[in-house]
């Protein structure tokens, strides 16, 4: 596939977007897609919503999903020019065993024979490792949480094209596939670990019919998405008193002010986990929330754009 003149950059596709995140990021996950996909415009880009709706969800997401989504049974007849599969929130440490893997194997083996370009959103990447490569995830020692320089390994491929040598990635996870074992694989590593060794962000490989682009990194995450995660992993083990181990700060992401006032409240947290109610209303969100700056949107959004312009080379091609 090769880059195309500015003419054609405007030729009609369709762009999927599989969305299996948790309730509480399931409608910003759809509208951080959306703006990635389709750039600060719309015109030439037809963006579908698909789920999986077997899931249980709560009924504020299951109003969105009946006013909004389809199902995959729909997309099985309407195949897209692109899609996009998100991962969502680990529950068992064996992905075979989380309970929506038929679902999500079959949406793989499927888009495989039947969509020319797929890109894979962290767990689903690992899914797809794991599914056509039998290499499983590997259990980090603690959650990677923070922005980390990647470097651009493969200047010369498509996706890569105008990218700075070395990228601002938002990173959230508990597990990682070695980098090595990709490129035993056959795989292509576009961005991938830089000095502070988070592990790869984006591959890439030919499977089946389809290009296939994995981002075990989260480029598509909004200013303060990696906060709002960390303000929930806080919670929870509030709430736990003790029993889930307090999260570490996101990396690379906070200013010195910010990391200063959630330090201290983990300070206080951590010596009173009796009181979880008293403590949580003194989380200093709103406080820490205006200062986060957003390093990685331009860089994220090129290799986006770059992405949309292969699946319409794609499609072209056909033509």
């Amino acid at each position: 596939m090769t880059f195309l003149d500015d003419g054609p950059d405007l030729y009609p596709i369709t762009i999927a977007l599989v969305n299996n995140m948790p309730d509480a990021a399931f409608v910003d996950t759809e509208q951080q897609f959306r703006t990635l996909a389709c750039g600060a415009s719309t015109e030439g880009i037809e963006f579908e919503l698909y789920t999986m709706k077997e899931i249980p969800r709560s009924e504020r997401v299951a109003s969105v999903i009946a006013s909004r989504y389809r199902g995959l049974d729909e997309l099985w007849t309407r195949p897209p020019d692109a899609l996009i599969v998100t991962g969502t929130e680990p529950k068992h440490p064996q992905l075979h065993l989380e309970p929506y893997w038929p679902f999500l194997a079959r949406l793989l083996e499927w888009a495989a024979d039947n969509v020319r370009t797929t890109l894979l959103s962290c767990l689903a990447s690992h899914a797809s490792i794991l599914l056509f490569d039998g290499i499983e995830r590997v259990p980090q020692p603690t959650k990677c949480s923070g922005v980390f320089d990647g470097v651009v390994e493969e200047c010369l491929d498509p996706l890569a094209a105008g990218l700075p040598q070395v990228m601002p990635m938002p990173h959230s996870r508990l597990n990682g596939v070695p980098e090595g074992a990709l490129v035993d694989a056959g795989y292509r590593i576009i961005v991938g670990s830089g000095a502070s060794h988070p592990g790869w962000s984006v591959a890439t490989r030919e499977q089946g019919d389809s290009l296939f682009v994995l981002c075990q990194g989260h480029p598509e995450y909004g200013t303060l998405s990696l906060l709002r995660e960390y303000r929930r992993d806080v919670r929870r083990a509030l709430y736990g008193r003790g029993a889930i181990p307090y999260p570490r700060l996101p990396e690379g992401y906070l200013a010195q002010e910010a990391v200063k006032k959630l330090t201290e409240f983990a300070r206080r947290a951590q010596k009173r986990w009796k009181d979880p109610d008293r403590l949580w209303a003194r989380f200093p969100y709103d406080e820490v929330a205006p200062g986060v700056k957003n390093t990685w949107a331009a860089p994220s959004a090129l290799l986006y754009a770059n992405w949309v312009r292969l699946a319409r080379s794609a499609v072209l091609d056909r033509v």
